[in-house]
C-alpha cells in the first residue's frame, strides 16, 4: 500500500486519493440526466488491495461471525439504504 500511494502528502484530501487510487465515483451525465458509474481510471493494483481488504473486513467465516463486526454493521446499513453490494463495498473500501 504505502509503494503504491508514494508520499501521502501529495493528496491534498481524501477525495484526492480515493480518485488516485480508482474508487472515487464518475458521474456521467447527457440531457440533465446523469448516473454515477465505478471508475476504470486510477491505480488498478492499489484499487485491487483495496477491495481485497474490504472483502475480507465483511466476509463471515463458516462460524458465522463477521471477521470485523464494526465493518459488516457498516455494509449491512448500507445495503439497508438501498445500495447494492457492489457499491457498499466501494464505501467500504472508501
Amino acid at each position: 500500500m504505502i509503494a503504491g500511494i508514494g508520499d501521502i502528502r501529495r493528496f491534498p484530501n481524501a477525495d484526492k486519493l480515493a480518485r488516485f487510487a480508482g474508487l472515487a465515483p464518475v458521474k456521467f451525465s447527457s440531457a440533465g440526466k446523469g448516473k454515477e458509474q465505478s471508475s476504470r481510471q486510477g491505480n488498478c493494483q492499489l484499487h485491487g488491495l483495496f477491495y481485497f481488504l474490504a472483502v475480507t473486513m465483511v466476509s463471515r467465516p463458516k462460524n458465522g461471525t463477521p471477521n470485523h463486526p464494526v465493518f459488516y454493521d457498516y455494509y449491512m446499513r448500507k445495503i439497508g439504504e438501498g445500495k447494492t453490494k457492489s457499491q457498499a463495498l466501494v464505501c467500504i473500501m472508501r
